[in-house]
C-alpha cells in the first residue's frame, strides 16, 4: 500500500545540463529510473523571470500578474519606493494545495519555494525550515510541528541564508559538507512523516541546488574568473556531490512512497555562471534618456555624490540614519525626474520601469501610444549595446512583461526584462547612445538562474518517454490536481492529457 497517492519532489535551482551529463555517467541513478519508467518534458520559465516567479507559478498556476510576486523587492504601488515581498501576506493567489484540501485530499507541504503558510489545511505543511533565503521565521501547521521538527531533526546551520564575502578555501569545503548533510537531514525528517502514510499527496522540496549553485558554481565550472584549480582538485565538483546526495535522497523517498505511488520530480530553474549587467542598468537608463555620457546627471543624483566625497566616511558612520533618509529622498527625487529607472531583479535579466501618468506620482509617460513608442525606442537602443571585451551583444533581447503577465496585479511588476547575453563577464559595454561604461560587479554569487526546468512523472498510469515541447511553471499546478481526480477551472493549461492513459511502450 502506498504511503502516498502523490509524491512531489521538488529540486530547486537543479541544472537540467548537469542531471543530463550526470544521468549518462551513472551518477544519479535514482533519477535515472524514474525517468526510464517515466516520462521526461522540459519545462521553460516565464521569459525573462527568475526564481521568485518559476516556483509562485508553480504552486499557484497562474502568472505574476494573478499571484503578484517577481522577486523578493518590488516596487510599491503608487510609489517610486521598493518594499520586501512577504508572501503570507502578499502573495494574491491561493497555492493549489488549498483547494485539495477542501476537496478532503489530505496534503504535507514541506518547504516548497517561497510559499505562504496556509492554517487550516488538512494536512500538514512546514515553511521555511531549511530553505535557500528564507523569506521569515520557520513555521508550519499545526503551529506546534515545527517545534517537534526542531526538537527531532534540528535546524538550519545557515539560518536560511549562505551567501557570504571573501569565502576561503576551508569555508568553501565546509559549506559543502553541510549542505550535504543538510540534504540527508531533509531526506530523514521528511521519510519520517511520509511513512506516517494516509498521504493524498506528499511534496518536499530540497533548497541546497540553489544555494550551492550561486555559492560554488566557480569551482565547478573551470572557465570561471574566481576558479581555484587547487581547491577543485582536493574538493571535486561540489555539484556534482550535493546532485548525488540529492539523487539518494530522491531513491529513498520513492521507495517509501511505495509501488504504486505517482512520482512528479520538479527541477529549476537551472543554473549557470552569474554574468550580469544589472549593476550597469539604472546608468545605461540614464544615459539612453539623458542622450549619452557627456550630459551631466540628475541633480539628486549630483547631491548623493557629493555627500560622499565631501563628508568624511567616519562622519557618515556616526550619522548614518541622516544618510540613509537622505539618500533616500535623493533616490525618490531621482526616479520621479526620469521617464525610466532600474529596479530589483534577479542577474538573469535587469527590470526597467516607466515613471507612468497615473501609475506613479508625478508621471512623465502617458499610457498608450506614448508608452508603447516608448518602449520600443529604448527596446532598440538596448538592443544595440555591445559587450567591448567580447564584440558581442550585452542584450539577447527585451521582455515586455505585459506580453506574459496579465491579471489585477501586473501594473506591480516591472514593465520590461532586458535578458543579458551573458557567455562572459560584462565588464565593458558601449553604444553610439551611451558612450562606454566601465563597471566592476561586486556580486557574492558565482552562479545564477538559467530558464531550464524539468517535469519527471512515474507511476501506474503515466506513459514513458520523452516530450518535446517545452511546458510553464504554470502546467504544474493541473497536472498535480489532475493526479488526484480534481479539475481547477482557473489554471492555465495540463500535462496530463500527453502522459496519462496511453499505453506503456515496449
Amino acid at each position: 500500500m502506498a504511503n502516498a497517492k502523490v509524491l512531489v519532489i521538488g529540486l530547486d535551482s537543479m541544472e537540467p545540463s548537469l542531471i543530463e551529463r550526470w544521468d549518462r555517467s551513472g551518477a544519479l541513478p535514482a533519477l535515472r529510473r524514474l525517468r526510464e519508467r517515466g516520462l521526461m518534458a522540459p519545462l521553460a520559465n516565464l521569459p525573462g523571470f527568475g526564481n521568485g516567479v518559476y516556483w509562485p507559478c508553480i504552486y499557484t498556476g497562474v502568472n505574476p500578474g494573478e499571484h503578484g510576486r517577481y522577486f523578493f523587492r518590488q516596487p510599491l504601488p503608487g510609489s517610486y519606493d521598493i518594499g520586501e515581498f512577504f508572501e503570507d501576506q502578499d502573495i494574491r493567489s491561493e497555492p493549489f494545495w488549498c483547494a485539495l484540501s477542501r476537496a478532503g485530499r489530505r496534503v504535507a507541504i514541506i518547504d516548497m519555494v517561497r510559499a505562504p503558510l496556509t492554517p487550516g489545511l488538512n494536512g500538514i505543511q512546514v515553511v521555511d525550515w531549511t530553505t535557500h533565503d528564507r523569506s521569515g521565521q520557520p513555521r508550519s501547521w499545526p503551529p506546534e510541528l515545527i517545534s517537534e521538527i526542531n526538537a527531532r531533526f534540528g535546524t538550519d546551520p545557515f539560518h536560511g541564508r549562505t551567501d557570504a564575502r571573501d569565502r576561503g578555501p576551508e569555508d568553501c569545503v565546509n559549506l559543502l559538507e553541510k549542505l550535504c548533510e543538510r540534504i540527508t537531514t531533509k531526506a530523514e525528517m521528511s521519510l519520517a512523516y511520509l511513512q506516517k502514510g494516509g498521504w493524498d499527496m506528499f511534496m518536499t522540496v530540497f533548497g541546497e541546488p540553489h544555494d550551492i549553485g550561486h555559492t560554488l558554481w566557480h569551482i565547478h565550472d573551470s572557465a570561471h574568473p574566481w576558479h581555484d584549480p587547487a581547491l577543485a582538485k582536493r574538493m571535486g565538483d561540489p555539484l556534482k556531490a550535493a546532485y548525488q546526495a540529492i539523487d539518494g535522497a530522491v531513491g529513498r523517498l520513492v521507495d517509501a512512497a511505495g509501488p504504486n505511488a505517482t512520482v512528479v520530480v520538479v527541477t529549476g530553474p537551472g543554473m549557470g555562471p552569474n554574468y550580469s549587467a544589472n549593476h550597469m542598468l539604472d546608468e545605461i537608463l540614464r544615459r539612453i534618456e539623458q542622450g549619452g555620457c557627456e550630459t551631466p546627471p540628475a541633480r539628486p543624483l549630483s547631491a548623493k555624490k557629493a555627500y560622499r566625497g565631501l563628508v568624511p566616511s567616519g562622519l557618515r558612520r556616526r550619522i548614518r540614519s541622516l544618510g540613509a533618509r537622505f539618500g533616500y529622498h535623493l533616490t525618490m527625487q531621482d526616479r520621479s525626474q526620469r521617464k525610466f529607472h532600474a529596479v530589483p531583479h534577479n542577474e538573469i535579466s535587469g527590470a526597467v520601469r516607466f515613471n507612468l501618468i497615473g501609475r506613479e506620482p508625478v508621471g512623465k509617460v502617458a499610457p498608450g501610444a506614448e508608452y508603447d513608442a516608448a518602449c520600443a525606442q529604448l527596446t532598440e537602443d538596448l538592443l544595440e549595446i555591445v559587450n567591448l571585451e567580447t564584440g558581442e551583444p550585452l542584450v539577447e533581447r527585451v521582455v515586455r512583461v505585459a506580453d506574459y503577465c496579465d491579471g489585477p496585479h501586473a501594473a506591480d511588476l516591472a514593465d520590461l526584462l532586458v535578458v543579458w547575453h551573458r557567455p562572459k563577464p560584462i565588464r565593458a559595454i558601449g553604444s553610439s547612445k551611451i558612450g562606454e561604461l566601465r563597471r566592476e560587479t561586486r556580486t557574492m554569487r558565482s552562479g545564477d538562474h538559467t530558464a531550464r526546468g524539468t517535469f519527471i512523472a512515474a507511476g501506474p498510469a503515466i506513459v514513458s518517454g520523452t516530450l518535446e515541447r517545452s511546458f510553464s511553471p504554470m502546467d504544474l499546478t493541473p497536472t498535480i490536481a489532475a493526479l488526484l481526480d480534481l479539475a481547477l477551472p482557473d489554471a492555465e493549461g495540463s500535462i496530463i492529457p500527453e502522459v496519462v492513459g496511453k499505453p506503456r511502450a515496449a
